[in-house]
């Protein structure tokens, strides 16, 4: 198993933060001009972070059972 460092400042959970980021900001951003584009806004919002951790899960989960039984 990678190192807790080594996983934090890899690309792939920097590219996973920064969505995440953008995500929280456009949920909490009042942007939006009417009621119902607000909450499209807001569910696109909480989407997005959900299928952002969901994918950066499995691209790691399919790395570490790619590596050989000896490295995990």
């Amino acid at each position: 198993m990678r190192g807790f460092l080594q996983r934090i400042s890899s690309r792939k959970f920097l590219t996973a933060l920064a969505v995440q980021i953008a995500a929280v900001v456009a949920i909490f951003a009042p942007i939006a001009e009417s009621e119902a584009s607000a909450a499209a806004i807001k569910i696109a919002g909480l989407a997005v972070m959900l299928l952002a951790a969901f994918g950066y899960g499995k691209i790691e989960a399919g790395i570490d059972g790619a590596k050989e039984p000896d490295e995990r």
